[in-house]
């Protein structure tokens, strides 16, 4: 298993360990509801050292990372980020990823710990007839992110960013606790503002502990993976192999906005294209779950009866206090106020009645949750 330059430190903090995707990896350090309001009334700290990043230069990188993605690189101005997915022949997600462009001389890709092996190896086996050249950083540099409204006051004591000047999906170097060249962006996974700060592995655990020294003030505290899923689905944003995996296309995740048909070309283009003028069999929707138990991904949604589709996530929702979910369901099911039911075995030895295993489903407008004050 796989680990973060972190590990003593969420071990010193008396986090509950696991496997996440072969990473060995902090799902919670107190209460996934503690963790989870902290992130939407403070600041949250994640450690997110385990994502892929991937540095492209050459005369033709550019051009090869809009042969890769759905989105345009080629149109980015400096220090801007871009949210867009990696496609198969067939038009299935292989993953969705972050593409940093530094000018035009250089990109960064940032991909999901579980996709980095899959993800290289795609990269190495579609480069052949461009001059581009790939490093892989992602062991060189460590990765935290500081999620919340506080999360700009706590990098204003810690730097000498301009977090007036950083705005959202862009990122620039910076000084932080007198380390030059630090990466910040204003990224995140939360639905929060926030940030993501890149730097030399050695450093991390220096800055963990003094983002929380620092931070005490404000509320800040770490943040695990549970919070992390609840504040993302909370968010409506999708996790790869739950609303994206590599049978699934980006417009049935509702990810068209990040899917630039209008490019020349890109891998997946042609089959997505296609699927888009025949017409979607199946849609992502969010439901509102009546009841108190909360369904889990695979679990059937039923209409009359019948099966018609799957739930992808599902979560009782620590701010909303809501039992929430996602599910793939046909097209012309997808619309807001549309109900279907979700069956759920008794528990223990008692038998339950149909009405009791029963639950009603809803469906609502995604996202669940926007922060305060966030343009539509």
């Amino acid at each position: 298993m796989q680990e973060t330059p972190l590990r003593a430190e969420h071990e010193r903090l008396g986090a509950r360990m696991v496997d996440f995707a072969g990473w060995y990896m902090p799902v919670t350090y107190t209460n996934i509801m503690e963790e989870h309001r902290r992130v939407r009334t403070k600041v949250g700290l994640f450690d997110v050292s385990h994502m892929g990043r991937y540095w492209f230069s050459g005369r033709d990188h550019i051009k090869f990372i809009d042969k890769l993605i759905t989105n345009d690189r080629a149109s980015m101005a400096p220090g801007q980020i871009r949210y867009c997915l990696m496609l198969n022949g067939q038009g299935g997600a292989l993953d969705d990823i972050l593409v940093y462009g530094a000018g035009d001389d250089a990109t960064m890709l940032v991909v999901n710990a579980g996709n980095r092996p899959k993800i290289w190896d795609w990269i190495q086996r579609q480069r052949k007839g461009f001059v581009v050249d790939v490093t892989d950083m992602s062991n060189d540099y460590a990765m935290i992110a500081l999620q919340g409204p506080e999360s700009a006051n706590l990098l204003n004591k810690v730097s000498d960013v301009d977090t007036k000047a950083l705005k959202y999906y862009r990122f620039t170097r910076g000084t932080v606790f007198g380390e030059p060249e630090v990466l910040v962006s204003r990224t995140g996974y939360t639905g929060e503002d926030g940030f993501e700060l890149i730097m030399p592995q050695a450093k991390a655990a220096h800055f963990w502990r003094e983002l929380l020294n620092v931070g005490e003030s404000l509320g800040a505290g770490p943040a695990g993976l549970g919070a992390r899923d609840t504040l993302r689905l909370e968010a409506g944003m999708p996790l790869y192999g739950h609303e994206l995996e590599e049978h699934i296309n980006p417009l049935e995740a509702g990810l068209d906005w990040a899917v630039k048909l209008e490019k020349e070309d890109f891998i997946g283009k042609e089959a997505t294209v296609a699927m888009k003028t025949k017409g979607l069999e199946h849609k992502l929707v969010g439901l509102n779950i009546a009841g108190k138990r909360i369904p889990r991904q695979g679990q059937d949604v039923l209409r009359d009866g019948k099966k018609v589709g799957t739930i992808a996530s599902g979560t009782k929702s620590p701010w909303l206090d809501e039992i929430i979910a996602t599910a793939f369901v046909p097209s012309n099911m997808a619309e807001v106020g549309m109900s279907f039911q979700l069956e759920f075995p008794g528990k223990g030895t008692r038998a339950l009645k149909p009405e009791e295993m029963r639950q009603t489903a809803l469906v609502v407008p995604l996202p669940f949750y926007k922060r305060p004050g966030k343009k539509k």
